[in-house]
């Protein structure tokens, strides 16, 4: 016979029995949530940090998935630092690196993906420029199976003319030279899988133009077009001068082309050069030379300024070679926060 002290000690083992599967499963559910890493690169940028917060999570906190947030800060020497750490002290989801020095927006990026432990990661500007509402449409494509998510700017508003011009031009010669097709008007506002991340992680060079390199790596890509929307504070960090230096590294980064057209130039003198002798020769043997020396100053003057041309294209490859010959670190993180430590990578 089974006592009533029994039965109610029975009744107390089975409802902790069911406590405990319920806590499981509720562990379970939250475990099984897939994170993403959102890199935010930031320069200057006090005037845009409590607007990136705000519209940021207004647009991701709805989202059923759970979010880290690294900004690397390259080295600004306004409030920017300060007003990040501040988010870090009410959100522990956010995290801080300052980079010792100007390491080079590329390299920002790079530590970023470095850092990150997300099975997604997204690069966001803290200018605000790419919208963060697109965010959401990557996410949706990434579920759907693509690695790579990346946005296509179809217009740019508050730039000016010469500059979208000028940016128009510079794009579409990066994909003329580029033996790897990369897909044209698209920024670093994209997601790649955390298996694309790997994979770039294994990419060694220290002279990157990471647009490029994550389209030479392949996977599964797709674009989504938006409107860049205009600067609402600070300034650009990309003058005239650091565009065209951006153009030269992207195009040296991804193709042998202009090393190849002045081989075919070379070539195509040689010929003109064979062809003039011999015009040359046959007018002094006519009797009819002709006069001054006018054309023998302008070839030359053609000829030197084309030599001088190949040899800074060349030297350009060289120096490439020189820089990851000395194997320094691509950047070093001073400080990090909440921890303070310098990490070298």
């Amino acid at each position: 016979m089974i006592s009533h002290k029994s039965l109610h000690k029975n009744e107390e083992m089975d409802l902790l029995m069911s406590v405990n599967h319920r806590e499981l499963d509720h562990e379970s559910l939250n475990k099984s949530k897939e994170l993403i890493t959102i890199i935010i690169p930031a320069r200057n940028e006090e005037g845009n940090i409590q607007k990136l917060e705000q519209e940021l999570l207004a647009v991701l906190d709805p989202l059923p998935f759970d979010f880290e947030f690294i900004v690397i800060d390259n080295a600004s020497n306004d409030r920017t630092g300060e007003k990040f750490k501040e988010i870090c002290d009410r959100d522990h989801r956010w995290k801080y690196f300052r980079f010792s020095k100007n390491f080079t927006v590329e390299m920002s990026l790079t530590a970023g993906y470095d850092l990150a432990n997300g099975d997604a990661i997204i690069v966001l500007y803290s200018d605000l420029q790419d919208p963060p509402e697109v965010i959401p449409q990557f996410i949706k494509k990434w579920k759907e199976g693509y690695d790579i998510v990346y946005g296509i700017r179809k217009v740019r508003l508050g730039d000016s003319a010469w500059r979208n011009s000028m940016v128009w031009v510079a794009y579409r010669l990066i994909n003329w030279f580029s033996e790897t097709p990369i897909p044209k008007d698209t920024g670093d506002y994209r997601l790649i899988s955390k298996q694309v991340r790997d994979a770039l992680n294994a990419c060694g060079e220290y002279n990157r133009y990471l647009r490029g390199l994550i389209s030479w790596l392949g996977f599964r890509q797709i674009g989504i077009p938006y409107e860049r929307r205009p600067r609402k504070s600070g300034v650009s960090k990309a003058p005239f001068w650091d565009t065209f230096l951006f153009a030269i590294n992207a195009i040296t980064s991804f193709s042998l082309k202009p090393l190849r057209l002045f081989t075919i130039m070379g070539f195509g003198m040689i010929i003109v050069s064979l062809i003039a002798i011999i015009m040359y020769s046959i007018l002094w043997l006519t009797g009819s030379p002709p006069p001054g020396i006018t054309t023998l100053i302008v070839l030359s003057f053609f000829s030197i300024g084309l030599n001088s041309l190949g040899i800074g294209v060349l030297g350009e490859y060289i120096g490439r070679i020189y820089s990851e010959t000395k194997r320094r670190p691509k950047y070093i993180i001073q400080e990090s926060y909440p921890q303070t430590k310098t990490i070298r990578k």
